[in-house]
């Protein structure tokens, strides 16, 4: 009975373990799934350790730690290229590559706007890219106007007195002069004589007046691009290829035009360009008084009539002593005044009554009596001068 009781418990055992043994497939399949799920572990561990890894060297901010703030300016017109070089070169960002494709996959490529901004090494690409996108200046900007007709001297004194900008009326003077730091990047100073390069300001005329938002910080050689920039855009090539067309350098046009803007109102441009430019034509002196008063020792004055002394003043700038044009322009001209000096008024430049003499009717309202002849000229100025007092 014994026996007959350990076979059986030994025959249920055995049936157990047939009954709970798995399937071969089965067991192959579990097999698989198991190695997939400890390979996908590993892959995905791998992944993310690679995702960490290139989060730390490329994305991560510089340094989450410091919240000092940069100063970084994006000036118009530049592209996503050149706003991630100046955040890498500016230590904000970890790399540009990472950078440009953050801003492709986000889709806000063209809407980050010019301005100036306050970033810190703390600040993720998402942070930056949103302050960027603003266009809101974080340093203060200042709204200043450059005179028409305004020298070197006065634009100086503008910038100082009237928009107090940080810097000194010395200093801009003394950048004003450097031109040779400037000729690489503004190619028409080339166009400037040799001989004018030894002069005080070699690139008076150049510095174009216009309205302009200026950072409170600019410095003067910021200034100084921002205004040279404009005249490049002024001076377009149709009026290059008309002064061309003239026998004039671009200089002479400037030169000109820095006169006229001096000797008349805007509505008077052309009639005054006219007169000089007969003048010219025929070797005959332009005694311009705005010619004499940029070289008196009272730079505001700025004198209806000239004493005899002062027509006598030794200068390169004197036109009652020199012919032709004077070594320089004596001011910053503005568009009108630049277009008049290429297109002076063709009726006043007939050859048998070419107009060679203007003088001021009244300064009160600043219009002029043309005459072709000397005896007109000197019957008008007896006329008219009792109002110059």
């Amino acid at each position: 009975m014994a026996d007959s009781a350990t076979a059986n418990k030994k025959e249920t055992t055995q049936s157990k373990k047939r009954r709970f043994r798995l399937h071969p497939v089965l067991k192959k399949m579990l097999r698989q799934l198991l190695i997939f799920l400890i390979s996908l572990a590993l892959v995905a561990g791998t992944i993310a350790f690679a995702i960490q890894t290139v989060y730390d060297k490329f994305i991560k901010p510089v340094d989450p730690e410091d919240d000092t703030l940069v100063t970084v300016e994006v000036p118009m017109g530049t592209s996503i290229n050149g706003i991630a070089k100046i955040l890498y070169d500016n230590n904000l960002i970890r790399n540009t590559g990472a950078f440009k494709l953050f801003v492709d996959f986000s889709n806000k490529s063209n809407k980050m706007q010019a301005g100036k901004y306050e970033l810190s090494k703390s600040m993720t690409m998402q942070e930056m890219i949103d302050e960027l996108m603003t266009g809101q200046v974080s340093v203060t900007t200042v709204l200043a106007t450059i005179r028409e007709g305004d020298d070197i001297r006065k634009i100086a004194s503008r910038l100082v007195n009237d928009y107090n900008m940080n810097f000194t009326e010395e200093q801009f003077i003394e950048e004003a002069k450097k031109i040779d730091k400037y000729v690489d990047d503004y190619p028409f100073l080339k166009n400037i004589p040799e001989e004018r390069k030894a002069a005080e300001f070699p690139m008076e005329g150049y510095l174009f007046p216009e309205t302009y938002y200026f950072y409170a910080d600019s410095t003067p050689e910021r200034i100084i691009r921002t205004l040279l920039g404009e005249f490049d855009a002024t001076f377009t090539p149709e009026m290059r290829d008309l002064a061309e067309d003239r026998g004039m350098t671009m200089d002479d046009v400037v030169k000109l035009a820095s006169i006229i803007q001096n000797e008349a109102k805007e509505e008077e441009f052309t009639k005054v360009s006219a007169v000089f430019h007969n003048r010219l034509k025929i070797g005959m002196r332009l005694e311009s008084c705005a010619t004499v008063n940029y070289v008196v020792e009272d730079r505001e004055v700025n004198q209806i009539t000239l004493t005899l002394e002062d027509t006598r003043i030794d200068s390169p700038y004197n036109t009652y002593r020199n012919l032709g044009l004077p070594l320089g322009p004596i001011s910053s001209p503005g568009e009108e005044a630049l277009k008049a000096a290429l297109n002076p008024y063709a009726e006043f430049m007939e050859p048998n009554e070419a107009m060679l003499f203007f003088v001021l009717m009244d300064p009160e309202v600043g219009l002029h009596a043309f005459n072709s002849t000397l005896e007109g000229h000197t019957r008008d100025k007896e006329k008219y001068e009792v109002n110059w007092n």
